[in-house]
C-alpha cells in the first residue's frame, strides 16, 4: 500500500500478513438485513416511497461481498480504501468515493469483520476548531499496518447514476477473494454533496 501527500510525495506502507483459523460467517451473513430498492411490482405513492440513501446500496454491496467470500477468519485484519473513477489515474478521490469507504467500514464492522483504520494517528491533535485523531498526511501515519485483506473498487459514471464495482483482495498475492457490484441512481449520488459545493457527478 502507498500513502501519498498532496504534494505527490510517497512512502510505502509495509503490510504484515497474518495466519488465522478458518471461520465461516454464513450464519451472521444470513441474519444481516439486505435493503434493496423496491422491486417493479411494488406500488408506492410519492408520500409512501421509501427514502433510500447511499447507505442502503453500500449495505447490499457489503452483503454480497461477504456472502461470496470463504477466506476471512476472525483474526484477518481488513482495510478499506477509497473507490476511484475508471477514467482517472486511480489515485483521485471525491466526496462521494470518500463516503463510500466510510459507509463500508460501518457495515463491515456490523458483520463482525475486524477492520483496521489506517488513517488513525498515534495522538490526538487539539486545535482551535476541534480535536482530531484522523489524518490523510502519510507522515503522521504508521508505516507498517497489519492488513491482510483490502476492500477496493472502481466507479463508472453513467447517464442515470454511477456503476460501482467492489472487490475484496488478499493483498500479499493480489488474489481477488470476492467481488460485488451495484448501480446507484444519479439523484442518490448527488445527495452526497461537498460543503464546498464540489461537483460530485460528471455526466458525459
Amino acid at each position: 500500500m502507498v500513502l501519498s501527500s498532496c504534494a505527490s510525495a510517497q512512502r510505502t506502507v509495509n503490510v504484515a500478513g497474518q495466519v488465522g483459523k478458518p471461520d465461516s460467517r454464513a450464519e451472521r451473513i444470513a441474519l444481516q438485513p439486505s435493503h434493496a430498492a423496491p422491486s417493479g411490482h411494488e406500488q408506492h405513492s410519492p408520500s409512501q416511497q421509501p427514502l433510500l440513501t447511499v447507505n442502503d446500496y453500500v449495505r447490499n454491496l457489503v452483503h454480497e461481498l461477504m456472502a461470496l467470500q470463504h477466506s476471512l477468519d476472525s483474526d484477518s485484519q481488513l482495510g478499506v480504501t477509497d473507490f476511484s473513477y475508471v477514467d482517472t489515474g486511480l489515485d483521485q478521490g471525491t466526496v462521494f468515493s470518500n463516503y463510500l469507504s466510510e459507509a463500508m467500514i460501518y457495515d463491515l464492522h456490523k458483520f463482525g469483520v475486524p477492520v483496521l483504520d489506517y488513517k488513525v494517528t498515534d495522538y490526538i491533535r487539539v486545535t482551535d476548531s476541534g480535536d482530531f485523531v484522523l489524518s490523510r498526511n502519510f507522515q503522521e501515519l504508521s508505516e507498517t499496518v497489519a492488513i491482510r485483506y483490502v476492500v477496493t473498487g472502481t466507479l463508472t459514471t453513467h447517464q442515470q447514476g454511477v456503476l460501482v464495482n467492489a472487490r475484496l483482495v488478499q493483498i500479499d498475492n493480489k488474489r481477488v477473494i470476492s467481488a460485488a457490484r451495484t448501480f446507484i441512481p444519479r439523484h442518490i449520488v448527488q445527495a452526497v454533496v461537498s460543503r464546498q459545493g464540489e461537483q460530485v457527478m460528471r455526466i458525459k
